[in-house]
């Protein structure tokens, strides 16, 4: 009976580290997306010399997490693998293009076809987080159960509803703050005090919107 729990702990520990390092990674690519004025250069500069070290290795956090629930928990792997077939199917595509984008974006020898990579990794940066948290609630809401033997295939509905929605949203939030903070120390510690100064006031608008959205999901939550 304690295995159980133990490599439930360990999973639990692992989404943990994959929230707040890849988190990072994925507002990095919304960060990329909105940064304008006259640093919007030195902003994106900044944030692909810290992204770029470090997505490919935290993606190891998620295989960790996937091995581990196939291991311990496969009929719950069934379950969720059936029920939320689409979204899952678009994390993944999500995380293959954002990798791939990013390299592509780095290399290309034209600069509207790296424009056009940018794209795709941002679009792929905010899309993957924002499903992983309606995932993450609509397994919270408890929508998901086998009935009479039967798995849920394919639903939609029950991850497009508002609760998970505005947690998919606050998982967006989440992810632009943490890259917030991480890139003001980045920047602070390369001497670039206005650029840290930038991130710092994205860091309190993140971090406004994520209040926000929490209140809104405690809301919902109670329905």
């Amino acid at each position: 009976m304690i295995l159980p729990y133990a490599v439930a702990i360990q999973l639990w520990i692992s989404i943990i580290i994959y929230a707040v390092l890849e988190g990072a990674d994925f507002g990095g690519g919304l960060l990329d997306l909105f940064a304008f004025g006259s640093q919007k250069d030195e902003m994106r500069g900044l944030i692909k010399d810290a992204v770029g070290p470090v997505w490919e290795a935290n993606n190891v956090w998620l295989t960790y997490l996937i091995v581990g629930l196939l291991t311990g928990f496969p009929i719950a792997v069934q379950l969720l693998t059936t029920a939320l077939f689409l979204p899952l199917a678009l994390v993944l595509i999500g995380v293959v293009l954002r990798g791939s984008s990013f390299v592509f974006r780095s290399f290309s020898p034209h600069a509207s076809v790296s424009e056009l990579w940018s794209r795709v990794f941002n679009l792929a940066s905010i899309i993957t987080p924002f499903l992983l948290g309606t995932i993450a609630a609509t397994v919270a809401s408890g929508r998901l159960a086998i009935k009479n033997g039967q798995l849920p295939v394919g639903l939609i509905r029950a991850w497009l509803t508002p609760f998970p929605i505005v947690i998919g949203c606050m998982a967006l939030a989440l992810c632009a703050l943490l890259a917030s903070v991480y890139l003001t120390q980045e920047a602070v510690g390369r001497q670039k005090l206005q650029l840290a100064e930038h991130f710092r006031l994205r860091a309190f608008l993140a971090g406004g919107f994520l209040a926000a959205l929490g209140i809104a999901g405690l809301l919902l939550a109670s329905r």
